[in-house]
């Protein structure tokens, strides 16, 4: 089984992708440079003491002391109150809202479009240069939403909605990760942030509310029945097929996903076969039971007809 970690999205703050991390880095960068001309000035004041005989050095306590600390306070406060103001600024009444739900381990999204409630999972589709508002919430425990590319963290608390402003500026795959400790495997829960341009984006949003591809091969049609007979439909929603479970991902479209597991693995069918027979091998804490109990063919037959949900 391969990992993604290596192989899709950058998660790093130094390659900006959004307003809010480009105004982070800026705001990092300042501060930065701040603190190392404090060092060496206070250095420098440091051994000019030192090498004095006394007197007449008074000045350098009220410049060195008083007048420069207060300066360099004030002016990192102002350029502190400012980088937040880009950071949560910029929405209005037509701002797309996205609801992002944190589980142990996996993210639950909601794209509000229009008053359609659109659900996907563990992939987040953004519109390049649009603001857009994240809902964060979360259903257990504490998490933290990070996408060093694009943001900066946000908690997300149980019994309460956190509110995060973000606009992407450049196109691709972007990764984001859990930044609050939550459990056994919490280093397992990452996911993936796609920006597209607003045609593709548009694009997207519509395909959220086709139903599933339906099955076409005897193998892929022995997946579904499989799927519909062995629990699955508890927990996991398949437009047109199932769409009561609320418990797990939505599946609807699980094939198109670069990512397996909230970001961890490569989605192919024989990581889609070790997922669904072990799932807690892969991801220990996880809440899926494994379905080891499958007859190898009805293994695959399963895996083969989730790849196929594009």
């Amino acid at each position: 089984m391969t990992s993604t970690l290596d192989q899709f999205g950058s998660q790093t703050t130094y390659a900006d992708a959004g307003i809010g991390a480009a105004s982070t880095l800026w705001l990092t960068n300042g501060m930065t440079l701040v603190g190392l001309a404090i060092f060496f000035i206070v250095m420098s004041a440091t051994l000019l003491a030192w090498r004095s005989n006394g007197g007449g050095r008074n000045w350098w306590i009220v410049g060195g002391g008083i007048v420069f600390p207060l300066v360099t306070l004030a002016l990192l406060t102002f350029f502190s109150a400012t980088t937040l103001r880009a950071i949560t600024g910029g929405t209005g009444p037509d701002t797309p809202v996205i609801e992002v739900t944190g589980h142990q381990y996996w993210w639950d999204v909601v794209q509000d479009a229009d008053g359609r409630a659109l659900r996907d999972a563990n992939e987040i589709v953004l519109p390049k240069s649009v603001p857009v508002t994240l809902r964060l919430l979360s259903d257990d425990v504490i998490h933290s939403f990070w996408v060093p590319s694009i943001a900066g963290k946000m908690d997300m608390i149980p019994g309460r909605i956190n509110e995060l402003t973000v606009t992407a500026t450049k196109e691709g795959r972007f990764r984001g990760q859990c930044a609050e400790f939550c459990g056994l495997s919490h280093p397992l829960m990452a996911f993936e942030v796609v920006v597209l341009p607003a045609d593709a984006y548009a694009t997207y949003l519509d395909g959220l509310e086709d139903e599933a591809r339906d099955a076409v091969t005897p193998q892929e049609r022995r997946g579904k029945e499989v799927f519909l007979t062995s629990g699955c439909i508890a927990c996991h929603a398949v437009r047109g097929v199932s769409e009561t479970g609320q418990l797990g991902p939505d599946l609807s479209r699980v094939g198109a996903r670069a990512s397996l597991g909230a970001g961890m693995w490569r989605m192919n069918l024989g990581n889609l076969a070790g997922w669904i027979a072990d799932v807690g091998d892969m991801k220990p804490g996880a809440e899926m039971p494994s379905y080891n109990h499958l007859s190898g063919p009805d293994l695959r037959a399963v895996a083969v007809w989730l790849e196929s949900l594009k």
